[in-house]
């Protein structure tokens, strides 16, 4: 049972399982799609690697194709990101800056961070999924 990788899916270690004098594995995970998959025998050692060969490689994830607020990605990454923009000041004549502005020491423009809207950051989501099953994401 140590051979065996964990689910590709969920990452827990499956479960060896016997019916009838045939040992075979299968994730146990509840509401993981490895457990809704065809059962895996493990009577020879080839079927080992086949459980194997369904692990993702390292430094690859699993994700959603979309992020939705349904699957929670949006509570958890909502005001994650931000992007400085340029602002002119409210407070101060363009022809005229105060030095001792507090919003921008006399510059009349300055730098304000503003969070990525939930719009982009799923388009970019998006888009990185449509890389990454385009020729399995080789031509990134």
């Amino acid at each position: 049972m140590s051979q065996l990788k964990p689910c590709p899916f969920c990452g827990q270690p499956p479960e060896e399982q016997h019916r009838k004098y045939n040992p075979f594995a299968r994730c146990i995970t509840p509401d993981c799609l490895g457990g809704k998959l065809p059962l895996i025998s493990l009577d020879l050692p080839s079927d080992i690697e086949r459980w194997n060969r369904r692990a993702l490689p390292e430094a690859m994830a699993l994700v959603p194709q979309e992020i939705t607020a349904i699957t929670w990605h949006k509570a958890g990454m909502i005001g994650d990101f931000k992007e400085s923009v340029e602002v002119m000041c409210s407070d101060c004549n363009q022809d005229d800056p105060d030095p001792e502005c507090g919003e921008c020491g006399g510059e009349f423009f300055y730098q304000q961070d503003v969070p990525v809207s939930w719009t982009t950051i799923k388009a970019i989501h998006r888009r990185i999924v449509e890389i990454a099953e385009s020729e399995g994401g080789s031509n990134a």
